[in-house]
């Protein structure tokens, strides 16, 4: 396994060159004797330390053939690698342990076990420890996870963007925030809501977002909306599409209503006269029976009097046709209103969802941009890209550690191809975020030694993408 990293030798002799080169440019015989004696006593230093590294490499215990150890932290893709790379017909014994991170960088670096499973880079103590046992640290990863917080599409509280500290501040419990315009956006009533705990993505939230080792709903604010699906807490942010379809028609169903309440008032209007009329007419059958008039007139007042009964009659019937269908209309509105306030009532409540989950439904949701309090991150876009390379401040890197030791080793080496291989399908059959093709091909180059593997410096940020041109970020809905 080729290793992009120069020996340490090779360093110290050019520093070395270096100083006897500036020592050369001073003729003082005593300056050049100082010089040599200090860059002697650094020459045996750096000796004596690297013999003590090569000793203590020397006494690595060796690792059993036909074994790959595995330790590390719970929810990553691993134990599923492992189970199907048995499954296939390798001979292999791979052994996974939850012992923790913290504790397996201890063993990876005392060379008692092959791989890190961890969703964090190896700290620059636990560095310091493998390298002075001479052991040079390889990053993989196979995957990442981020939590999209999101409100409905299409509405607006202001602003895009939270940082870490809103977010955190947003949900924790005994949180004060109840408007948005504490968090200087608009003065809109804010409310949160999510998973319960047998959510994934709860834990996850608990743990990278809220800082708590074991996550539950006390770790959340008092009215925090729990919710037994992701399509629950996306409803909840959206309303569902029952009442957006009749929230839509609420135009439409007012108008109606109004044209249907003015048709009304003719219609009383025209049953008021044909009912004036019919009154008029009995009067003036009477007053023709009490003058004695003519049996034709009599026979014309009484016609008058049956078309007033029918005219009022025709009337009442239409006045109650349009009473039926007002009735009905009315019905109908009072519907499309109430779904209007639920949808109307649903702006300012915020969710986190799993970016898997958010992508199904990014036509409904509107997701925040995050950033960092210190503003080394700023606003990033939840995406495929910034997830994978930890860019977006609420993501974190499926990661596997190994050492150059370890790679040497036939059996660590092929399970690691294996598992770089499976990881897409590993990714997507647990919701998590699988990686792009040139991460892929780049880290299947280091383990066929075609491309120097990058080691790992806890004092240099390393990336496992290959250079590309990355498409812009969708921009906040």
């Amino acid at each position: 396994m080729r290793s992009s990293r120069r020996p340490h030798a090779l360093v110290a002799l050019l520093v070395t060159a270096v100083l006897v080169l500036s020592a050369c440019s001073d003729q003082t015989p005593e300056a050049s004797d100082t010089v040599a004696q200090q860059e002697a006593a650094r020459y045996r230093q750096n000796t004596d330390e690297q013999e003590l590294i090569n000793k203590r490499n020397a006494e690595l215990p060796s690792r059993p053939g036909g074994v790959v150890d595995i330790e590390g932290s719970s929810g990553s893709l691993t134990a599923e690698a492992a189970r199907r790379y048995e499954f296939n017909g390798s001979t292999t014994d791979v052994t996974y342990a939850e012992t923790g991170e913290d504790r397996a960088f201890q063993r990876l670096c005392a060379g008692e076990i092959d791989l890190v499973d961890s969703s964090r880079p190896i700290s620059r103590a636990e560095w310091d420890a493998c390298r002075a046992v001479g052991l040079d640290v390889v990053q993989f990863q196979v995957a990442a996870d981020a939590v999209v917080l999101a409100i409905k599409s299409e509405t607006d509280v202001g602003g895009d963007c939270l940082t870490t500290a809103q977010v955190q501040d947003m949900f924790r419990a005994g949180s004060p925030v109840t408007s948005w315009s504490q968090l200087a956006l608009d003065d809109v009533r804010l409310e949160t809501g999510g998973p319960t705990p047998d959510n994934n993505a709860f834990g996850f939230f608990g743990r990278y977002v809220l800082d708590a080792p074991e996550p539950s709903l006390t770790n959340l604010r008092s009215d925090y909306q729990a919710f037994d699906s992701d399509n629950g807490a996306r409803i909840w942010v959206v309303g569902d599409t029952r009442e957006h379809a009749l929230a839509d028609r609420y135009p439409e169903r007012a108008r109606k209503r109004t044209e249907l309440n003015s048709q009304l008032e003719v219609s009383w209007q025209v049953l008021r006269d044909a009912a004036s009329e019919v009154r008029a007419a009995k009067a003036e059958v009477e007053k023709g029976i009490r003058d004695k008039r003519s049996p034709e007139d009599r026979a014309r007042d009484q016609q008058r009097l049956s078309d007033a009964f029918v005219a009022r009659d025709a009337a009442r019937a239409a006045k109650n046709r349009v009473a039926e269908r007002r009735a009905a209309a009315l019905e109908l509105f009072g519907l499309a209103r109430d779904a209007k306030r639920v949808i109307d009532g649903t702006r300012g409540n915020v969710a986190f969802f799993r970016f898997s989950y958010y992508e199904l439904y990014e036509d409904q949701l509107r997701p925040f941009e995050i950033t960092l309090p210190d503003g080394e991150r700023n606003c990033i876009f939840p995406s495929q890209r910034t997830i994978v390379s930890g860019e977006y401040p609420l993501a974190r890197q499926l990661l596997i550690t190994t050492t150059t030791r370890s790679l040497q080793r036939r059996e660590v080496n092929e399970f690691l191809t294996f598992y770089v291989n499976q990881s897409e399908k590993l990714a997507a059959d647990a919701r998590l975020v699988g990686l792009p093709a040139n991460i892929i091909t780049l880290q299947n180059s280091w383990l066929r030694g075609e491309t120097p593997v990058i080691l790992v410096s806890p004092d240099e940020e390393v990336t496992t993408q290959a250079p590309q041109q990355q498409p812009e970020e969708k921009p906040a809905r």
